[in-house]
């Protein structure tokens, strides 16, 4: 609960007073913090804005634009997580004052409304959101890696760059795909709304592996946006009634597992329980629902069995951020990729730092995010992998930003579509 002498605009979604009291100011987030290690300023830092927050929580400070600007800088990375002895749960706290800010009198609401509308009448809504993908899924089909690396100047090339290229026809509800043989399970397949769009290969590539594995995987029809776009802007409403579409569509106890394998869709419904926790309508069935999410790499891992996979690479794995912060998945990704015959896996320093992407972020801090993104360009071009593989599409596409932008000459793949790639040789060779 939040303290009714609070600075709070919104107090029914304030961040909980418990949460921010669990920060004790060790400083073990410092150096796992993106931002803080640019700018070097405490209030970049997440104790720097947990000690902002409680602030506010106390009545001592306003939710100023200085305030709101450390905040709004925030990744939300979650590697403080990660790090911190205390278990302060940072994300959601920051869910909760990003809610704050979006209501906050000072706030800019131009900037506030127009990114309200887009994530909710574009993003969110199926129709339009295939209209709006369509002109970069027919530029994805003219850009070649030649076309793109001669376009000017810099930002224009970084733009064309890291629209996803060979991805094919979007795939949608009512897709469905059974295994050549007996079905040993059947799973529900989050289609979400920018990877079924524009990654349709890397769904149409997460089928195929599971196929193999006897499990029969169905995208089935009410499903929609998972609701972490708005849930990280703040939108915690909207988030909630997103929520509620996908549970209703996916709980159904035919399906041994609901797979995702975008990692913040992932974390975010892995998060549904609390998310809900206060609806008594929906909370019991939101934590079974929650308790049955799957990353891709953890259910393939979870199946056991080998797959004859081959691929003479070399290639270093990027962790996404919510997948090893948020869900704490790391080993599993890393184990089916030495697993592939040929495959030399590289690790670089900086794999589970943030590459800048964030969701919006790219959009709303473009110099933060390009910094970042620069120093994963360097840590990669260090290690002389020829494949970038990673398990997000905010994450794949800024990584094709990063090839164009600083000519790294690396092929850019999802996790999903490299095991396939391997597993489909491995078969061809027989």
């Amino acid at each position: 609960m939040a303290s009714e002498h609070s600075h709070w605009p919104l107090l029914a979604d304030a961040p909980a007073d418990e949460d921010l009291s669990r920060c004790v100011h060790c400083g073990l987030c410092l150096t796992a913090c993106p931002t803080y290690l640019v700018t070097g300023k405490e209030m970049d830092s997440p104790r720097g804005r947990i000690y902002l927050a409680r602030s506010v929580a106390e009545g001592t400070l306003l939710t100023t634009p200085t305030v709101e600007r450390h905040w709004d800088l925030c990744l939300q990375c979650r590697a403080c997580e990660t790090a911190c002895p205390s278990g302060v749960p940072y994300g959601r706290i920051m869910e909760h004052v990003r809610a704050q800010v979006a209501e906050a009198p000072q706030s800019d609401p131009v900037v506030r409304r127009v990114r309200r509308l887009v994530l909710r009448h574009i993003v969110a809504r199926p129709r339009v959101l295939a209209a709006a993908a369509l002109l970069p899924r027919k530029l994805a089909g003219l850009l070649t890696r030649e076309r793109v690396a001669k376009l000017k100047p810099k930002p224009l090339r970084r733009l064309a760059g890291q629209i996803p290229r060979g991805q094919g026809a979007p795939v949608r509800p009512g897709f469905e795909l059974r295994p050549a043989g007996q079905e040993r399970a059947r799973v529900a397949l989050l289609t979400g709304c920018i990877m079924g769009e524009v990654f349709g290969e890397v769904h149409r590539a997460t089928a195929r592996v599971l196929a193999r594995r006897s499990i029969a995987v169905e995208a089935v029809e009410g499903q929609g946006c998972c609701g972490a776009l708005h849930a990280h802007d703040g939108d915690l409403a909207y988030a909630r009634k997103l929520a509620k579409k996908n549970i209703a569509a996916m709980e159904s106890d035919r399906f041994a597992a609901v797979v995702v394998n975008s990692a913040g869709c992932g974390a975010a419904m892995k998060e549904y329980d609390d998310l809900l926790a206060a609806d008594p309508k929906w909370a019991a069935r939101a934590a079974a629902f929650s308790a049955k999410v799957r990353d891709f790499s953890e259910y393939v891992a979870e199946l056991g069995g080998e797959v004859p996979s081959q691929l003479e690479t070399r290639v270093t794995y990027q962790d996404a951020c919510h997948l090893a912060h948020a869900q704490r998945i790391t080993t599993q990704p890393r184990a089916l990729l030495d697993a592939i015959t040929g495959c030399q896996r590289i690790e670089t320093a900086g794999a589970d730092r943030c590459c800048g992407a964030a969701g919006l972020y790219s959009v709303n801090q473009p110099a933060m995010s390009g910094e970042l993104r620069q120093r994963k360009a360097v840590e990669i071009a260090a290690s002389g992998a020829q494949i970038v593989t990673t398990a997000n599409p905010g994450c794949h596409m800024q990584y094709l930003a990063a090839d164009a932008e600083s000519h790294l000459d690396v092929e850019v793949l999802h996790l999903a579509e490299l095991i396939d790639r391997a597993e489909a040789a491995a078969e061809t060779s027989r």
